[in-house]
């Protein structure tokens, strides 16, 4: 009786063993990938002397809280920002409905050419962009566009193909008995793509 207590005491202290070395090991692996963010807001906060010091200064003395300001004043940052959000949310909106009304298309209705259409668009993605990308500034050219945000939004609301694609992918993952029901309870294909699969 004796004996198994031991032995399983002798368990207990090797996996609690086992634990604290997994933990120091987690541990040391964290501090290491938070070594580069550390070093860049301390960076962030050194006078120019102290930049390219040797050895290293990990914790500047004094720090330079105004870097922040002369960062942001330098060129305009808020100005910047916003049209990037404003493109970004766009082409987001744009991307989301066009793409996935696509792959709504092309994985849950039946319908001749189907399998055709979508090899079709997947040939889209073997085109380089190099390819494309004068006679794309032609065209932007020709439409007034040139110098606005409507070659930067508007693509995107005529899909990508490798969006088109992954959504299909998922979206033939989802059960067909979903819509079946759907189907049976009166809901328009509409309706079936805006509230069961997205």
């Amino acid at each position: 009786m004796s004996a198994l207590k031991i032995l399983s005491t002798n368990r207990k202290i090797m996996k609690a063993f086992k634990t604290l070395l997994l933990h120091v090991l987690l541990i040391a692996i964290g501090i290491t990938f938070m070594l580069p963010f550390f070093w860049m807001v301390s960076t962030s906060l050194k006078s120019n002397e102290q930049l390219f010091v040797l050895p290293p200064v990990w914790i500047p003395r004094p720090p330079v809280w105004s870097n922040y300001r002369d960062a942001l004043n330098f060129i305009p940052f808020f100005t910047y920002l916003g049209n990037t959000i404003f493109i970004c949310l766009f082409c987001i909106i744009g991307s989301v409905f066009s793409c996935s009304l696509v792959a709504y298309g092309l994985s849950r209705i039946q319908w001749p050419g189907r399998e055709f259409v979508f090899l079709l668009v997947l040939s889209t993605l073997m085109l380089p962009y190099q390819v494309t990308m004068i006679p794309l500034f032609l065209v932007f050219k020709s439409l007034g566009w040139v110098g606005t945000y409507k070659p930067l939004i508007i693509p995107s609301f005529f899909g990508n193909g490798f969006y088109i694609f992954l959504l299909r992918q998922f979206f033939r993952t989802i059960p067909q008995d979903l819509s079946d029901a759907a189907y049976i309870d009166g809901c328009s294909e509409f309706r079936i793509y805006l509230t069961i699969i997205m």
